[in-house]
């Protein structure tokens, strides 16, 4: 018995393996760019979360501040006293309002990232079934270029045969002419 192995096949050409090394790293490129991608959408959103939390509890505080301070003026009841509480609580209000309308303001302006952000992760939903459709595309040319290849040998090995039953025929031929 004889210890050497042979390899069946023969060596794959170079633009195969460059075609395939290719495929592989646009494989990667595109692995690595949605996972960059997922990770700088998770960090934006959680960025937004929190600064959402800070929003809700700075407007609750405000609402406590501005409740306690209509209970404040509800309750003076001297006429000098009032006046003056009354002056104090209304600018108190007053910039309590104001801060309330900014507030609201910067709510208004995250709803509105939320909404873009929103909007772009349904972009990357159909840039990645783009890509998908793509790799399919990219699939489908490369069998049917296997299929083509594959019928080029058959006919080649068609001629072949062809040719010699044709060497064959002449040869009766001239077994027969003689």
């Amino acid at each position: 018995m004889c210890d050497t192995v042979h390899w069946v096949d023969k060596e794959w050409p170079c633009t195969l393996k460059n075609a395939l090394e290719k495929v592989w790293s646009m494989y990667d490129d595109e692995r690595d760019s949605r996972i960059h991608g997922n990770v700088e959408y998770a960090t934006k959103n959680y960025q937004l979360v929190l600064q959402k939390r800070d929003l809700e509890k700075r407007n609750l505080e405000l609402h406590k501040q501005l409740g306690d301070t209509l209970e404040y003026v509800a309750e003076a009841t001297s006429h000098e006293l009032e006046v003056v509480k009354r002056q104090e609580a209304e600018l108190q209000v007053a910039s309590l309002k104001e801060e309330k309308r900014k507030m609201e303001l910067e709510m208004a302006k995250r709803q509105k990232a939320d909404e873009h952000v929103a909007t772009l992760m349904e972009e990357k939903k159909k840039l990645e079934v783009e890509v998908a459709k793509r790799q399919e595309a990219d699939e489908r040319v490369a069998t049917l270029k296997e299929e083509k290849k594959k019928l080029e040998y058959y006919v080649s090995d068609l001629l072949k045969v062809s040719h010699v039953y044709k060497d064959k025929m002449k040869k009766i031929a001239e077994i027969c002419g003689e």
